[in-house]
């Protein structure tokens, strides 16, 4: 394979390229190899997804925020992140830092935001209120950051650097994320791991993330990448394209992922997949000396992506993203799920067979699987085909959605105050004991 064609794999373009192409292939036959596809379901999705929508916003649709890891930061506290970069201010913190701080923060939060299992919670301290899943990750990953945990800099708690997570061990995280044995959370030595890694992937590169190894220092590295244009009023930013953000993420990060993901010319993809759908879906679409078996996802680096975005824009140099929608929507259970449970997608008998097997394989070995909920690992081909079809299905419900609301949502907006939430709402109404997906994921804590 030529360097051309892994640097297409890693490019976000090839997202939306590889997964349409199945999903392409599923439209016209009804289905891929895994899932039955029945697109007559759609208008109900967007009815229940409208009904949210109106229920939590009234008519501004203005007001909802882009899909991201703050508002998960929120949780339980509105105004939470809020509250901090005031006090930051207080404390004379020049304005380009605390975009360096949201994006130490945001960076770890997200890294940490593997699918949690139906048992943990995390207790908010000095309250009695416990939260789970990735509101739970999200509100834990904010206490380590301001308790100091993430930073090696005395005279500064608020960072996250590369020597202080590459020190980040069991004891930390299970102290961090209150793990126990009466509160199991999914692949907890994944995640100490993948934490260690990240601390490596930042010393690794101090190009991009500085003398202090700090995910913050992205912030500085696209300044110095940016030009700087004017709006319609005159008003100049700098301004950066939404690839130099992809390139930063996926130069800096690619070595955080485990051994054992799809690998071309000796180098991790992280998030693709090979898929027997593809290969029958390939088309002349597939660049040449791409093989025809594989898609991206790239799911960490959009969700970074999407979650870097505020404090981008909004905080230190305020810049002007070009081509953000390049970005699909997020591949993962909460989106898959709300079609899954509508019956848009149907798993094939063999494949439910398969994932119930491996359910009770699970139960036998002392985990906690359903014996109704079927369980598939992250390379087999039922995940890998629902996460591409859960990719073209959100591109086809935004248009549903916007025409009942007569307002353009943007795809971004769709997941936050929509299908993610409305999957999760869904979810809870038909599985009210766990609250948990209709397909479950056995994972290393890596994969999202």
């Amino acid at each position: 394979m030529t360097i051309e064609a892994v640097e297409y794999l890693k490019s976000i373009k090839s997202v939306r390229d590889t997964t349409s192409q199945v999903f392409n292939f599923a439209v016209s036959n009804g289905g891929g190899h895994y899932f039955d596809l029945d697109l007559g379901q759609m208008p109900r999705v967007a009815d229940f997804l409208c009904e949210i929508v109106k229920r939590d916003y009234g008519t501004e649709y203005a007001s909802i925020p882009p899909h991201g890891r703050w508002q998960h930061l929120n949780h339980g506290h509105p105004g939470r992140v809020e509250g901090l970069i005031a006090q930051w201010r207080d404390s004379g913190v020049d304005e380009v830092e605390v975009a360096r701080k949201l994006v130490d923060l945001l960076v770890f939060s997200v890294l940490v935001d593997a699918g949690a299992g139906n048992s943990w919670k995390f207790t908010v301290p000095g309250s009695s209120t416990s939260v789970g899943r990735s509101e739970g990750l999200a509100v834990a990953s904010y206490y380590l950051f301001v308790e100091g945990s993430l930073s090696d800099d005395r005279d500064d708690p608020y960072k996250v650097t590369g020597r202080a997570l590459s020190n980040f061990d069991a004891e930390l995280f299970s102290r961090g994320f209150q793990v126990s044995e009466a509160n199991p959370l999914a692949g907890a030595p994944g995640r100490v791991s993948l934490i260690q890694r990240l601390g490596a992937a930042l010393l690794a590169r101090p190009d991009i993330f500085g003398a202090e190894a700090r995910p913050g220092a992205l912030v500085d590295y696209l300044y110095a990448k940016s030009t700087v244009t004017s709006d319609a009023a005159g008003a100049t930013s700098p301004t950066i394209d939404l690839q130099d953000v992809w390139d930063a993420l996926m130069q800096g990060l690619t070595s955080i992922w485990p051994a054992g993901r799809t690998v071309v010319n000796g180098e991790p993809l992280g998030d693709a997949w090979r898929l027997d759908t593809k290969a029958a879906a390939s088309s002349d679409h597939t660049p040449a000396g791409v093989p025809s078996d594989i898609v991206t996802f790239h799911k960490l680096t959009q969700w970074l992506c999407y979650s870097l975005l505020v404090p981008l824009e909004r905080y230190g140099y305020k810049f002007r993203i070009s081509n953000k929608s390049l970005q699909t929507g997020l591949p993962e259970y909460r989106n898959g799920g709300l079609f899954y449970d509508f019956g848009v997608l149907k798993l094939k008998s063999d494949a439910l067979k398969g994932g119930l097997a491996f359910s009770a394989q699970l139960r036998d070995a002392g985990h906690d699987a359903s014996d109704t909920i079927p369980t598939f690992e992250p390379h087999q081909g039922a995940i890998v085909e629902w996460r591409c079809l859960t990719v073209g299905l959100l591109d086809s419900l935004l248009p549903l959605v916007n025409k009942k609301l007569e307002y353009e949502l943007g795809l971004p907006q769709l997941i936050e105050a929509g299908s993610w939430k409305a999957g999760r709402e869904i979810a809870a109404k038909l599985r009210p004991a766990t609250g948990g997906p209709p397909i479950e994921l056995y994972s290393d804590g890596t994969v999202f």
